[in-house]
Formats: C-alpha cells, sequence, structure tokens
C-alpha cells in the first residue's frame, strides 16, 4: 500500500508558537496514526495543551483511537484543553477508524461515501461519549484534517487528483486557506495505490 502524508501548521499573526499540534505516527506491522490536536487560545498555553495530547499518541500510537483520547483527556486536566481528530489506519487491510472532539475539520475525498463525526467537547475539560466509526478505503482516496484557522472554502476549489504530492497540498491549502487571527494547521494523507 502506497500512502504519503505531508503537514503544515503556522502560528496565528503576532505569535511565535502555534497551538496546534499533529501526529503522523507508523506503527507496526501495517498501521498508521494520524491526528490533529488543536489547544484552546492561542500561545504556550495552547501549545502545552497540544504537545501534551501528542505526547500521549505518539506513546503508543498502535492503541485504539477512542482510548488515546481518554488518555489524552486525563493528560490534558489542568490545562486549556484541546479539541482533536485521530485516524487510525491499517494499511493492509484498507480499512481506517475516526475518533474526533470538537471542531478539527476532516474532509476525504473518495468514491465511496466517509462521513466523518466528531462529538461535541473539549478534551482534557469536558469528554464525551466518543463515537468510534470504521470505513473502509480504496486507492486514490485522499484525507484532509484542519484546525479552525482554515477556511472550510477549500473544500469546494481543492482538487484531490492534483498532482502534487500530499506535502505540497498541505502547504498549499495552508498558504491560501489560512486565516491570519487563529492558528493553521492542515494534514493531508493520500492513498495512492
Amino acid at each position: 500500500m502506497d500512502v504519503k502524508w505531508g503537514a503544515s501548521n503556522r502560528p496565528k499573526h503576532g505569535q511565535e508558537i502555534s497551538g496546534d499540534a499533529y501526529v503522523i505516527e507508523p506503527f507496526s506491522p501495517h498501521g498508521l496514526t494520524v491526528s490533529l490536536i488543536d489547544g484552546l487560545g492561542g500561545g504556550a498555553a495552547a501549545a502545552h495543551a497540544a504537545q501534551s495530547a501528542a505526547a500521549v499518541i505518539r506513546s503508543a500510537p498502535a492503541q485504539n483511537p477512542a482510548e488515546l483520547i481518554r488518555r489524552s483527556h486525563l493528560a490534558l486536566r489542568g490545562t486549556r484543553g484541546a479539541v482533536m481528530a485521530l485516524f487510525s489506519y491499517n494499511l493492509e487491510h484498507r480499512s481506517v477508524t475516526f475518533v474526533g472532539v470538537g471542531n478539527i475539520g476532516v474532509q476525504v475525498y473518495s468514491a465511496v461515501p466517509i462521513k466523518p463525526i466528531s462529538k461535541n467537547g473539549i478534551v482534557g475539560y469536558r469528554l464525551p461519549s466518543l463515537l468510534k466509526l470504521a470505513y473502509s478505503y480504496q486507492p486514490g482516496d485522499t484525507f484532509v484534517l484542519y484546525s479552525d484557522g482554515i477556511s472550510s472554502d477549500f473544500i469546494n476549489e481543492f482538487n484531490p487528483e492534483s498532482a502534487e504530492d500530499a506535502q505540497s497540498l498541505a502547504e498549499s491549502i495552508l498558504r491560501r486557506y489560512a486565516k491570519g487571527h487563529d492558528d493553521a494547521s492542515v494534514v493531508v494523507v493520500r492513498i495512492n495505490a
């Protein structure tokens, strides 16, 4: 299975540090965990919350996605909290599971319907009952995760069949659709074959 990924992140204008974080972590034998985390607010306190959740995911990327979010919730107690979305891919079986809390945007370009749904809540503050969704994906599918610092206008204007690689696509979306008043992040996963 030929899977490529890319990510791009920048702080809001006037800040030196982004309150967003992402994780792209392969695991044995055929797995890939991808997450985007947005610490509430901005600056160092938001970055601390986001990086704390990222550390939980990096420590055990093969763990059940819902359990990773529950562990992140415990790790973020006493911080500003965060919203986050997490995909766990089984690259051998062409399947993916999704769990999300809060307003991380997800857009999947696929021949089959893949419509991830996040529950309202804040990791570290008010964790909802988690909804774990499972999908099969196809060669040619493209998954995009984006923080609320990215305008969703790209959904109608973005060409998922573009010849650009995943990293270039992430950078292009960030460059063209980032809002100046918020941290902005994009993660792109492309299934090439």
